[in-house]
């Protein structure tokens, strides 16, 4: 897209040939295997090739992992939510997504008025999903964080068939005093509601999150203290290097928190917690009580409920590590099956995405290695254990390790079946639904 689409209003007839442009490009580039054109922008020609480099292909957006980022994001996280009444007025007037990303590409927040909420559904746009270009491809979001930039990616520029239905702004937010970047605020319409204001939008946007970090005052001199929180086996919680002795619903509640980051209200963390179990608020206030007086005031703050932290968590990596298709890393997190007592809805959630990616993982590259780490966990698995079998050599040293680990398979254990629930029937192929 030229300068002269940002000075004014091109008619839809144009835009409309601009995008079919583009698609015959897109075409000739990544299902043929050509150049990609000269007249492409040259940071989205570099983001096209990197995009098609990629083992796992785009096949489509609804496909995108979901990811939990760490504490690095706070600062930004509970400035957003200062400011999200203003930006959802911002957002059903201009009739525009509005969309905060952290420096992973992970949407922290996303507004916008409810015909263009369900329409950004549909392409995975909502809060926890990751458009990072290794996840998403070239996107303008992704381009921002690379570059440091201002970006727009237009219709069929998008490396994503999915997203050639949309025109992106995107512009970096800064932290105050060091500049470092913090995030990207991106904008998006449908192609054809192009209007020149994006980029301006998308700037003026950046520079009240960026005031509201300044004025809440976070710095980055890592004065919080550590609290490390492990719920990939049996879960434990240490904070500044001790040992915190937590009740089973403490736990629950400390790990909500800590996906969290950016807070909740205290009517949804009784819902992430309790799901539509009729549980008095008075059991949460008596919960939360107790929690603090373990945790410290200082640490388990209000108004949101947050953490004020830095948080190691391990479910976390490992939804990071998932994203980027590591699965040997999530292997090395998981000590055991994933909160198996747990009755939030929020929690089951997410413990069943990574049971079902990492599985789905091992089911479609038939890794001999990781199936017989995985057997360890789950030995009842006899499924991933018989797919490393078809595809392992006979002269391979593991075959004989698989093939005892599959004859000492026990019954299936209930616990993990409840997590997996009805997706252990619904299958593709020999890969769960998910």
């Amino acid at each position: 897209m030229g300068p002269s689409m940002e000075r004014a209003v091109p008619p839809v007839g144009e835009l409309r040939a601009l995008r079919d442009t583009w698609a015959l490009h897109w075409a000739a580039f990544f299902e043929s295997g050509g150049e990609a054109a000269p007249s492409l922008p040259r940071d989205i020609r570099d983001s096209w090739v990197r995009t098609r480099e990629l083992t796992a292909p785009l096949t489509t957006v609804a496909a995108a992992h979901r990811l939990a980022t760490n504490d690095a994001g706070f600062p930004l996280r509970t400035a957003a939510h200062h400011l999200e009444p203003h930006m959802r007025a911002l957002s059903v007037e201009s009739g525009y997504l509005i969309a905060i990303a952290d420096t992973a590409g992970t949407l922290i927040h996303t507004s916008a008025g409810r015909d263009m909420l369900r329409r950004a559904e549909r392409v995975n746009a909502v809060p926890q999903s990751v458009w990072a270009e290794h996840v998403m491809g070239t996107n303008a979001l992704s381009l921002a964080l690379r570059t440091g930039r201002p970006a727009h990616v237009f219709a069929s520029q998008h490396a994503a068939q999915t997203l050639h239905d949309w025109t992106c702004w995107a512009v970096p937010i800064r932290a105050g005093g060091t500049g470092a970047l913090s995030g990207v605020v991106n904008i998006a319409v449908p192609w054809d509601h192009y209007v020149p204001m994006g980029v301006a939008l998308a700037r003026s946007v950046a520079l009240m999150v960026e005031e509201a970090q300044a004025r809440l005052g976070y710095s980055d001199s890592g004065e919080r203290p550590q609290l490390v929180i492990r719920l990939l086996g049996p879960a434990e919680v240490a904070l500044r290097g001790a040992p915190v002795p937590l009740s089973p619903r403490q736990i629950e509640i400390v790990a909500i928190l800590a996906m969290t980051p950016g807070g909740v209200s205290f009517d949804q963390l009784h819902s992430h917690l309790y799901g539509d179990r009729r549980v008095a608020a008075t059991t949460l206030r008596v919960e939360l009580s107790k929690l603090r007086s373990l945790l410290g005031g200082d640490v388990l703050l209000s108004r949101p409920y947050r953490l004020n932290a830095k948080v190691d968590l391990d479910l976390s990596r490992a939804l990071g590590h998932l994203a980027a298709g590591e699965t040997h890393q999530v292997l090395d997190l998981l000590r055991g099956e994933p909160l198996p007592g747990s009755a939030s809805p929020y929690l089951q959630e997410i413990c069943t995405h990574v049971c079902v990616s990492l599985r789905n993982r091992l089911l479609l590259t038939g890794c001999a290695s990781g199936a017989l780490r995985y057997a360890e966990i789950f030995p009842w698995d006899d499924e991933v254990l018989r797919t490393a079998i078809e595809r392992t050599p006979q002269h391979d040293p593991r075959l004989s390790l698989l093939l005892g680990r599959l004859a000492a398979s026990a019954s299936p254990a209930p616990t993990l079946r409840q997590h997996l629930g009805p997706t252990l029937g619904a299958r593709d192929g020999n890969v769960l639904s998910w």
